[in-house]
Protein backbone atom coordinates (compact mmCIF):
# COMPACT_ATOMS: atom_id res chain seq x y z
CA UNK A 1 0.00 0.00 0.00
CA UNK A 2 2.82 2.49 0.86
CA UNK A 3 4.45 1.77 -2.07
CA UNK A 4 0.97 2.94 -4.27
CA UNK A 5 0.78 6.21 -2.31
CA UNK A 6 4.36 7.11 -3.04
CA UNK A 7 3.98 6.41 -6.43
CA UNK A 8 0.88 8.44 -6.87
CA UNK A 9 2.42 11.40 -4.69
CA UNK A 10 5.64 11.39 -7.19
CA UNK A 11 3.02 11.15 -10.13
CA UNK A 12 1.33 14.30 -8.34
CA UNK A 13 4.29 16.05 -8.14
CA UNK A 14 5.90 15.37 -11.64
CA UNK A 15 2.33 16.49 -12.75
CA UNK A 16 2.42 19.84 -10.85
CA UNK A 17 5.86 20.67 -12.11
CA UNK A 18 4.86 19.44 -15.69
CA UNK A 19 1.72 22.31 -15.30
CA UNK A 20 4.53 24.78 -14.14
CA UNK A 21 6.83 24.18 -17.10
CA UNK A 22 4.21 24.41 -19.24
CA UNK A 23 3.18 28.03 -17.69
CA UNK A 24 7.00 28.77 -17.63
CA UNK A 25 7.33 27.95 -21.65
CA UNK A 26 4.28 30.04 -22.68
CA UNK A 27 5.27 32.46 -20.87
CA UNK A 28 9.05 33.01 -21.62
CA UNK A 29 9.04 31.38 -25.38
CA UNK A 30 8.14 34.72 -26.98
CA UNK A 31 11.45 35.15 -29.67
CA UNK A 32 10.91 32.44 -32.01
CA UNK A 33 8.07 31.85 -33.61
CA UNK A 34 6.84 28.70 -35.35
CA UNK A 35 6.65 28.59 -39.38
CA UNK A 36 2.99 29.36 -40.37
CA UNK A 37 1.32 26.11 -42.44
CA UNK A 38 1.62 27.42 -45.67
CA UNK A 39 5.45 27.65 -45.78
CA UNK A 40 7.08 24.74 -47.33
CA UNK A 41 10.39 25.34 -45.19
CA UNK A 42 9.24 24.25 -41.70
CA UNK A 43 10.90 26.14 -38.63
CA UNK A 44 11.26 28.96 -36.18
CA UNK A 45 11.39 32.46 -37.83
CA UNK A 46 12.58 35.62 -35.16
CA UNK A 47 9.41 37.52 -34.68
CA UNK A 48 10.77 40.16 -32.61
CA UNK A 49 13.73 42.46 -34.84
CA UNK A 50 12.06 45.61 -34.81
CA UNK A 51 12.48 48.28 -37.84
CA UNK A 52 11.28 51.66 -37.91
CA UNK A 53 10.88 51.76 -41.45
CA UNK A 54 12.21 50.62 -44.63
CA UNK A 55 14.70 53.44 -44.29
CA UNK A 56 15.98 51.84 -41.19
CA UNK A 57 16.02 48.63 -42.48
CA UNK A 58 18.35 49.15 -45.28
CA UNK A 59 20.44 51.08 -43.22
CA UNK A 60 21.23 48.48 -41.22
CA UNK A 61 21.44 45.67 -43.90
CA UNK A 62 23.68 47.78 -45.72
CA UNK A 63 25.65 47.83 -42.14
CA UNK A 64 25.71 44.01 -41.64
CA UNK A 65 27.44 43.87 -45.26
CA UNK A 66 30.11 46.82 -44.77
CA UNK A 67 31.33 45.27 -41.20
CA UNK A 68 31.29 41.92 -43.37
CA UNK A 69 33.66 43.42 -46.23
CA UNK A 70 35.78 45.35 -43.55
CA UNK A 71 36.27 42.07 -41.92
CA UNK A 72 37.28 40.45 -45.04
CA UNK A 73 39.40 43.34 -46.15
CA UNK A 74 40.51 44.87 -43.13
CA UNK A 75 39.68 48.45 -42.37
CA UNK A 76 41.51 51.15 -43.98
CA UNK A 77 40.40 54.92 -43.47
CA UNK A 78 41.33 55.82 -46.58
CA UNK A 79 40.52 52.83 -49.09
CA UNK A 80 37.75 55.30 -51.33
CA UNK A 81 36.71 52.53 -53.44
CA UNK A 82 34.91 50.53 -50.64
CA UNK A 83 33.02 54.06 -49.70
CA UNK A 84 32.00 52.66 -46.33
CA UNK A 85 31.18 56.08 -44.21
CA UNK A 86 31.46 56.41 -40.49
CA UNK A 87 32.41 52.90 -40.31
CA UNK A 88 32.73 53.16 -36.37
CA UNK A 89 29.23 53.79 -36.40
CA UNK A 90 28.20 50.92 -38.57
CA UNK A 91 30.25 48.44 -36.25
CA UNK A 92 27.79 49.67 -33.34
CA UNK A 93 24.76 49.84 -35.76
CA UNK A 94 25.68 46.01 -36.25
CA UNK A 95 26.13 45.01 -33.00
CA UNK A 96 23.23 46.88 -31.54
CA UNK A 97 20.98 44.92 -33.66
CA UNK A 98 22.81 41.62 -32.68
CA UNK A 99 22.14 41.96 -29.00
CA UNK A 100 18.34 42.43 -29.92
CA UNK A 101 18.77 38.89 -31.76
CA UNK A 102 19.69 37.47 -27.76
CA UNK A 103 16.98 35.66 -26.18
CA UNK A 104 16.50 37.01 -22.80
CA UNK A 105 13.22 35.47 -22.15
CA UNK A 106 14.31 31.70 -23.34
CA UNK A 107 16.94 31.73 -20.70
CA UNK A 108 15.06 33.07 -18.16
CA UNK A 109 12.21 29.71 -19.59
CA UNK A 110 15.54 27.78 -19.42
CA UNK A 111 16.60 28.38 -15.83
CA UNK A 112 13.09 27.99 -14.93
CA UNK A 113 12.98 24.58 -16.50
CA UNK A 114 15.93 23.58 -14.95
CA UNK A 115 15.35 24.43 -11.82
CA UNK A 116 12.02 22.43 -12.25
CA UNK A 117 13.63 19.52 -13.76
CA UNK A 118 16.31 19.27 -11.80
CA UNK A 119 14.92 20.12 -8.60
CA UNK A 120 15.64 16.78 -6.07
CA UNK A 121 13.57 18.18 -3.27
Amino acid sequence: MKKKKAKKQLQKKKSKSLKELHKAAEEHYRLLTPTPKYVKRKGYYINFAYKLNYEQLGYTLESIINVCIMGLDGYDLHNEARDIKEAHKQFADVLEFSKKLIPHAEFKFLDKSRKLLLDND
